[in-house]
Protein backbone atom coordinates (compact mmCIF):
# COMPACT_ATOMS: atom_id res chain seq x y z
CA UNK A 1 0.00 0.00 0.00
CA UNK A 2 0.99 3.63 -0.17
CA UNK A 3 0.06 7.11 1.03
CA UNK A 4 -0.79 10.11 -1.09
CA UNK A 5 0.30 13.47 0.28
CA UNK A 6 -1.92 16.24 -1.06
CA UNK A 7 -0.85 19.82 -0.34
CA UNK A 8 -2.31 23.20 -1.26
CA UNK A 9 -0.12 26.28 -0.76
CA UNK A 10 -0.90 29.74 0.56
CA UNK A 11 -1.12 32.42 -2.11
CA UNK A 12 1.86 34.71 -2.57
CA UNK A 13 4.52 32.19 -1.52
CA UNK A 14 6.31 31.93 -4.88
CA UNK A 15 9.57 33.56 -3.78
CA UNK A 16 9.74 31.48 -0.60
CA UNK A 17 9.01 28.31 -2.60
CA UNK A 18 11.75 29.15 -5.11
CA UNK A 19 14.27 29.80 -2.34
CA UNK A 20 13.55 26.37 -0.83
CA UNK A 21 13.21 24.32 -4.02
CA UNK A 22 16.66 22.72 -3.69
CA UNK A 23 16.03 21.71 -0.07
CA UNK A 24 12.59 20.41 -1.04
CA UNK A 25 14.11 18.24 -3.78
CA UNK A 26 16.75 16.91 -1.36
CA UNK A 27 13.94 16.01 1.03
CA UNK A 28 12.17 14.10 -1.75
CA UNK A 29 15.41 12.26 -2.59
CA UNK A 30 15.91 11.35 1.07
CA UNK A 31 13.17 8.73 1.01
CA UNK A 32 14.75 6.94 -1.96
CA UNK A 33 12.70 4.39 -3.87
CA UNK A 34 9.78 4.80 -1.47
CA UNK A 35 8.92 7.95 -3.42
CA UNK A 36 6.70 6.56 -6.18
CA UNK A 37 5.58 9.85 -7.71
CA UNK A 38 5.78 13.55 -6.95
CA UNK A 39 4.92 16.76 -8.72
CA UNK A 40 3.39 20.20 -8.58
CA UNK A 41 -0.28 21.08 -8.74
CA UNK A 42 -0.85 23.96 -11.16
CA UNK A 43 -3.55 26.57 -11.57
CA UNK A 44 -5.80 26.55 -14.63
CA UNK A 45 -3.30 28.56 -16.68
CA UNK A 46 -0.67 25.88 -16.09
CA UNK A 47 1.77 28.63 -15.16
CA UNK A 48 1.53 28.87 -11.37
CA UNK A 49 2.24 26.28 -8.70
CA UNK A 50 -0.60 25.99 -6.19
CA UNK A 51 0.57 22.91 -4.28
CA UNK A 52 1.86 19.42 -4.82
CA UNK A 53 1.23 15.70 -4.61
CA UNK A 54 3.61 12.96 -3.56
CA UNK A 55 2.95 9.24 -3.31
CA UNK A 56 5.00 7.35 -0.73
CA UNK A 57 5.35 3.57 -0.70
CA UNK A 58 4.85 2.74 2.97
CA UNK A 59 2.33 0.94 5.14
CA UNK A 60 3.18 3.25 8.02
CA UNK A 61 0.91 6.29 8.24
CA UNK A 62 3.17 7.97 10.82
CA UNK A 63 6.11 7.69 8.40
CA UNK A 64 4.07 9.32 5.63
CA UNK A 65 2.84 12.08 7.95
CA UNK A 66 6.37 12.76 9.23
CA UNK A 67 7.66 12.93 5.66
CA UNK A 68 4.95 15.49 4.85
CA UNK A 69 5.48 17.76 7.85
CA UNK A 70 9.30 17.61 7.61
CA UNK A 71 9.26 18.86 4.01
CA UNK A 72 10.99 22.27 3.90
CA UNK A 73 7.88 23.72 2.26
CA UNK A 74 5.79 22.64 5.25
CA UNK A 75 8.38 23.82 7.78
CA UNK A 76 8.45 27.26 6.11
CA UNK A 77 4.67 27.62 6.32
CA UNK A 78 4.03 27.49 2.59
CA UNK A 79 1.36 24.81 2.98
CA UNK A 80 -2.17 26.06 3.60
CA UNK A 81 -3.74 22.60 3.57
CA UNK A 82 -2.24 19.14 3.67
CA UNK A 83 -3.80 15.68 3.70
CA UNK A 84 -2.10 12.31 4.03
CA UNK A 85 -4.43 9.70 2.52
CA UNK A 86 -4.10 5.92 2.15
CA UNK A 87 -3.79 5.05 -1.55
CA UNK A 88 -3.93 1.80 -3.53
CA UNK A 89 -2.33 1.59 -6.96
CA UNK A 90 -4.45 -0.33 -9.49
CA UNK A 91 -3.55 1.06 -12.91
CA UNK A 92 -0.02 1.34 -14.30
CA UNK A 93 0.62 2.84 -17.73
CA UNK A 94 -2.98 2.27 -18.82
CA UNK A 95 -3.12 -1.34 -17.62
CA UNK A 96 -5.29 -2.64 -14.79
CA UNK A 97 -3.14 -4.61 -12.35
CA UNK A 98 -5.97 -6.64 -10.83
CA UNK A 99 -6.23 -7.44 -7.19
CA UNK A 100 -2.54 -7.15 -6.33
CA UNK A 101 -1.10 -4.73 -3.82
CA UNK A 102 1.73 -2.63 -5.23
Amino acid sequence: MAYLIYAIDHDGMDSVRESLRGKHREHLKSIGEKLLESGALLDESGENVIGGISIIDTDNQKEAEAFAVEDPYSVAGIRKEMKVIRWRRRWINGEFQGEINL
